[in-house]
């Protein structure tokens, strides 16, 4: 698992460009691919599963 954990930062700079892209399309009102919401959640999804990674817990 510990080969996983490098690729959480990777994950948080990607959910970073998510937040960007549902601010731009929140405020724009135009969306690029997805909707602001679906941003929203997609950043949130990596961030869970990027802190899952960098913890290492799995089940047994």
């Amino acid at each position: 698992m510990k080969e996983l954990a490098k690729y959480a930062d990777y994950l948080f700079v990607l959910s970073f460009a998510g937040l960007v892209l549902a601010a731009y399309g929140a405020f724009t009102g135009s969306d690029i691919w997805l909707a602001s919401s679906q941003w929203t959640t997609v950043s949130i999804g990596m961030v869970l599963y990027a802190l899952y990674m960098k913890t290492g817990r799995t089940a047994k």
